[in-house]
């Protein structure tokens, strides 16, 4: 098995690229991918401790996008290596506009009351400046202040949409981060489609729109995803023509029922996902059946 969807602490994930590595060998996943949220800091100490343990290990960056009226992400796997620094270009635009949104969240958490340290949410326990701030960093200053009780209420209640710390983020069009994915040699994956929302001939359409523009493939196998789900995704991307992937979404903390290379429990991604992405075709005429086997 393989688990091509996990974040580190270079984005909002509690563990390092190297504790990933640990844990993906303890479990005894053959390959895996660092996907932190639109950065590849990571991905070289990802790489070099997974090459000590015979593990292959895959660049990867989950990239914010635009779509109207629709929360959207591209995962971008098999990065080449080439093209990590054109990835870090980007990196440092996205890594500005988090900040700014972190420091936007903060002050309206502040504005209803509650007295958070800045240093305790922009550094780690090192006092090791984070990478970027994410939505868990602000929540565990939150928890750590007992102003709330749980991970979930400090999403629930304060910085999810249409709640009162939430702050949109400037965001490229879809259609601009899949074109520079392929420009930069990387596979174009949608994350998670059941957070679009959408779901039926709405969600057909939105796969389609977005092939049109140069996807090539949509992440079938996840955490939230159960078992009709991603029937109907398979199906979707059988009649489309495109690859499937799949991975846990891993972060710990702040989504502890979700596990690396099993997420809730019931998670496989088949190594022959990673074949055909590498690949950059399906090769197989009896692709998409043998991916059904896993669901």
């Amino acid at each position: 098995m393989i688990d091509l969807h996990m974040h580190s602490t270079f984005s909002d994930g509690m563990l390092t690229p190297s504790q990933l590595v640990e844990n993906i060998a303890n479990i005894g996943l053959k390959a895996a991918a660092l996907t932190d949220h639109d950065v590849v800091a990571g991905c070289m100490e990802f790489k070099n401790a997974a090459q000590k343990l015979g593990i292959t290990a895959i660049n990867g960056s989950e990239l914010s996008a635009d779509y109207p009226n629709v929360s959207m992400e591209i995962v971008a796997l098999d990065i080449p290596d080439k093209y990590i620094p054109t990835f870090m270009d980007r990196q440092t635009f996205m890594i500005n506009e988090r900040m700014r949104v972190a420091k936007e969240r903060v002050r309206l958490l502040e504005n209803l009351g509650m007295e958070l340290d800045w240093q305790k949410i922009a550094f780690d326990e090192n006092m090791k400046p984070r990478t970027q701030i994410g939505k868990p960093h602000i929540v565990a200053e939150m928890l750590r202040k007992g102003y709330i009780q749980n991970w979930e209420d400090g999403f629930s209640k304060f910085l999810n949409k249409g709640r009162p710390a939430y702050v949109p983020k400037n965001e490229p069009k879809a259609a601009e981060v899949i074109a520079f994915v392929l420009d930069n040699g990387a596979v174009p994956v949608l994350a998670h489609p059941i957070h679009t929302k959408r779901q039926g001939k709405e969600l057909f359409e939105l796969f389609r729109d977005l092939k049109k523009s140069g996807l090539m493939g949509i992440e079938v196998f996840h955490s939230d995803h159960n078992a009709e789900l991603k029937r109907d995704y398979l199906a979707m991307a059988e009649e489309l023509n495109l690859m499937a992937s799949g991975g846990s979404d891993f972060h710990g903390g702040a989504h502890p029922e979700v596990k690396i290379g099993i997420g809730k429990g019931d998670l496989k991604v088949p190594d022959m996902i990673l074949d055909v992405i590498l690949e950059r075709k399906i090769t197989s005429a009896d692709y998409y059946l043998n991916l059904a086997k896993y669901i």
